[in-house]
């Protein structure tokens, strides 16, 4: 996992971010608390060598006859320091942990300073968008009988759908035809658990800051008057991202420099609580607890990272080019990037109904943050360095639906299919009657 020793040697980088970031991120205490555990470290070994010392001093007097009554009062004394020493540096070291767990990674020097998504920064647009009217995709899909929330409500609660007839199989073309683009490119195609212990969810994202939008396994019980979950043999939360098994797969494995970049496309159901999200896009199926996603992974070199963060871009960007949806790329902000990213983008496409730009792809560069604590390292000339991760949406497919549904609507009620996915569908068009 992260070290202290990785801070100290890395401490102005670590600053300077946090200082870009405006972050509270307590960088101060974790340093004293570091120098406190070292020093009560330090203390440790002496007083064990002392103690170790004094034990065999007093076995030679005692052989010898001496009055030994002084030299035990005093290896008394080392004990107990010994003791108090031993019950601080777990105490110390929890605190350490806690903090090391959640440092935010170190900016790259692009990312613009903002206090939240309004200051993230348009990088380019394409497409023309469409002058389509105000029905949004709930009120399209409801007079086709292809969505239903209101019995979803009724059989597992808010924020659930049911997809019915030609939407299930405008989803899985969805799927397919980014499968097949990716795979052409060089991608392993991989279907991961949807279960991940806690402690690689650990490693791959921020959990003090994720975990209650997340779905712990378990049946809940009252635990001091506060809801607790049955624990198993492993504790396991479903997965909100098949980025997130597939940046554990590889936990604790070393890979020659000649290995990488290793290219993952994760084909997985996303479970999300959306905890805070409540009032908001609550229509519909545009945030919702469950959606597949194709999510794009790179394993790369040190030294490689960037060009392939550009790469995943320019995937994504060519889904929604081939759809012919209108979209623009943006740069976030420091103030919306979150812990984990050295630098993100994101594709937000046009919403007609709306009349805005949504958020439907993210990118990111994490470069060693996940690596580091899950242990992930390459050998290049008999150095070991530690991998860069790299993720991107490829396609999340409710929000791209959405965006298909909107832009592809017809005075008729009908759904023109997009020309790249007519030849998964065999057909031009759903919702003929």
């Amino acid at each position: 996992m992260l070290t202290t020793k990785y801070v100290r040697d890395n401490v102005d980088a670590i600053r300077k971010s946090l200082e870009k970031r405006k972050s509270n991120y307590s960088l101060d205490k974790l340093l004293e608390l570091d120098k406190e555990w070292r020093s009560a470290k330090a203390e440790l070994q002496t007083l064990q060598e002392k103690r170790n010392k004094a034990s065999i001093e007093i076995s030679e007097s005692k052989k010898k006859g001496a009055d030994i009554s002084g030299m035990v009062a005093a290896l008394g004394d080392v004990k107990k320091g010994i003791e108090a020493r031993e019950k601080t540096l777990p105490v110390l070291q929890e605190e350490i942990d806690k903090l090391l767990w959640n440092m935010p990674n170190v900016l790259h020097e692009t990312v613009p300073y903002g206090e939240s998504s309004e200051q993230n920064k348009t990088i380019r647009k394409w497409g023309e968008v469409t002058g389509k009217g105000s029905k949004g995709h709930e009120e399209i899909l409801g007079k086709l009988d292809m969505l239903d929330v209101e019995r979803a409500a009724k059989v597992a609660g808010a924020r659930f759908y049911y997809l019915k007839g030609d939407m299930v199989l405008l989803e899985q073309s969805l799927i397919r035809f980014t499968l097949d683009m990716l795979a052409k490119k060089g991608y392993t195609i991989i279907s991961p658990p949807y279960m991940v212990k806690k402690k690689y969810y650990k490693g791959v994202t921020a959990l003090g800051d994720f975990e209650d939008a997340l779905y712990r396994i378990g049946d809940p019980k009252e635990v001091e008057g506060k809801k607790d979950y049955e624990r198993m043999d492993e504790e396991l939360f479903l997965i909100s991202t098949s980025e997130h098994p597939m940046a554990a797969m590889h936990a604790e494995e070393t890979f020659s420099g000649s290995q990488l970049p290793l290219r993952y496309a994760g084909i997985s159901m996303c479970f999300r609580r959306e905890a805070g999200a409540h009032g908001k896009d609550t229509k519909g199926m545009f945030r919702v607890h469950q959606f597949y996603k194709v999510e794009q992974f790179i394993f790369s070199r040190q030294d490689d990272s960037w060009q392939y963060f550009d790469e995943l871009l320019k995937n994504a960007e060519e889904v929604f080019q081939k759809l012919k949806l209108p979209y623009r790329v943006v740069e976030i902000c420091t103030g919306d990037i979150g812990t984990v990213a050295a630098r993100k983008n994101d594709i937000e496409v046009w919403m007609p109904s709306q009349k805005d730009y949504r958020e439907v792809v993210s990118c990111s560069n994490c470069t060693d943050w996940q690596s580091i604590r899950l242990d992930i390292k390459y050998d290049e000339k008999g150095e070991r360095k530690y991998a860069h991760t790299l993720n991107s949406t490829a396609v999340a497919t409710t929000r791209t639906l959405v965006a298909i549904v909107e832009n592809y609507s017809n005075d008729d009620g009908t759904i023109t299919v997009p020309d790249a996915l007519v030849p998964y569908m065999g057909k031009k068009v759903i919702g003929k009657q």
